[in-house]
């Protein structure tokens, strides 16, 4: 009994994975028929994300208890994400250099349109501002509402008593909405099961298709970047009960974000699932709203694979300048340009004007993001969570290694 209240609802999201599965390949018709039930999920999702950022950050650096407290965290979480972010990206290229070098090698390109490739500085500015507020209450701009949300924390901050009331407010909505998610989620076994189904239909083609070398590369160095490097990032934050802490909460997660293919939609369940693993819940709140528009290391790794892939097709030598250059905009297409709307054909269009590449290059690019989107997802995703043990861990120290642990979290309802 223990177990399933435990694992109930997990093995229950398995089940209905598996049955979205079985049901897209044997009957597709009726997969495509349901599709609006998983639509309607994921759409619910997405409507408690935005409040649900906004109260969550703002809330937290507003009730800090001061602000040495909240430019701990922040300074430790900057620094955490960058140095996962290299060693994705390092890891990632020395494993492609021995496996599979020219990915794209002996394809032969097309002349296809292309869009034009928007000017650096013009990406920056789209990635931390909108030129309009109603354009800010949106998902798409995730970023821009994470920089608004920290700005607002910090001005009830500075007011001191006076902004106490409207502290109160934010703390009260951030509860709010992460019991809405609660009620989101009861409609989650329903809701992956159809678009499972579906994306099974849409995708099952393009996934057999001719990028086989592609998906190979990128699923086997995923998969132990997965294993091995969240096991090792747990390690570093709190020895092997922090290991165990982290295993034990994260099949949630792992499965929401390979049924929606969404960090956004990841972001609920990881601010519910975090603080279970021992994290505090004001580290929380910084770190994970952050990282799901800036921390992406599955997209880093993706980013290595199309910069090689792109480099092969055209015989471009691989020299220690253009290694570095790899790892550099790696590092940039996942981390800041993953932030701005559409954000995908952004990086592809940024890979194009770095490399100095022919325009035609860009449809074989999204393809290689359409392959890799369910790992990459995962990764980006999920390594939010390993991300917040590591910035606890410099912020406040091993939590693992008390007797108390990550149960004094859970029981005081965090």
């Amino acid at each position: 009994m223990k177990f399933l209240k435990s694992y109930g609802f997990s093995l229950l999201l398995i089940l209905s994975i598996a049955a979205g599965l079985l049901l897209g390949g044997f009957f597709p018709e009726a997969a495509r028929a349901i599709r609006p039930v998983g639509d309607l999920f994921l759409n619910l999702i997405f409507m408690v994300v935005v409040p649900l950022v906004f109260f969550t950050v703002s809330s937290s650096i507003a009730s800090s208890s001061n602000a040495r407290r909240f430019s701990r965290i922040s300074g430790a979480m900057l620094l955490v994400f960058l140095f996962t972010s290299v060693v994705a990206a390092v890891t990632a290229l020395a494993f492609m250099l021995v496996v599979s070098p020219t990915p794209g090698d002996g394809i032969v390109l097309r002349t296809l349109p292309t869009e034009a490739v928007p000017p650096l500085l013009e990406q920056l500015v789209k990635t931390f501002t909108v030129s309009d507020f109603p354009d800010l209450i949106s998902r798409r701009s995730i970023l821009p509402l994470i920089v608004f949300s920290a700005a607002v924390g910090l001005a009830t901050l500075s007011c001191g008593e006076k902004g106490a009331p409207f502290a109160s407010f934010l703390s009260s909505g951030a509860r709010v909405f992460i019991r809405m998610v609660d009620y989101v989620m009861y409609a989650a076994p329903v809701g992956l099961l159809a678009w499972f189904a579906a994306t099974v239909v849409d995708t099952g083609e393009t996934l057999a298709a001719a990028y086989l070398d592609v998906f190979f590369v990128y699923y086997s160095f995923a998969g132990i970047y997965f294993l091995a490097g969240f096991s090792l990032y747990a390690y570093a934050a709190g020895r092997l009960p922090a290991v165990a802490s982290f295993w034990k909460r994260m099949l949630a997660p792992s499965l929401t974000a390979l049924g929606t293919c969404s960090s956004m939609a990841t972001m609920p369940v990881n601010l519910e699932e975090a603080p279970r693993m021992g994290v505090p819940r004001d580290v929380c709140d910084v770190v994970i709203p952050v990282g799901a528009a800036l921390h992406k290391d599955g997209s880093v790794i993706g980013g290595v694979l199309k910069i090689l892939f792109a480099m092969s097709l055209f015989k471009m030598e691989l020299t220690f300048g253009s290694l570095l250059a790899v790892i550099g905009v790696a590092i940039l297409v996942g981390v800041v340009v993953g932030a701005i709307p559409s954000g995908g054909m952004m990086g592809e269009l940024l890979i194009l004007s770095v490399f100095g590449l022919p325009p035609e290059t860009l449809p074989l690019l999204a393809a290689i993001s359409v392959i890799i989107d369910p790992l990459a997802t995962l990764l980006n995703a999920t390594g939010d969570n390993v991300a917040a043990m590591m910035v606890a861990r410099i912020t406040n120290g091993n939590l693992w290694g008390k007797e108390s642990g990550s149960a004094v979290w859970e029981t005081q309802g965090w």
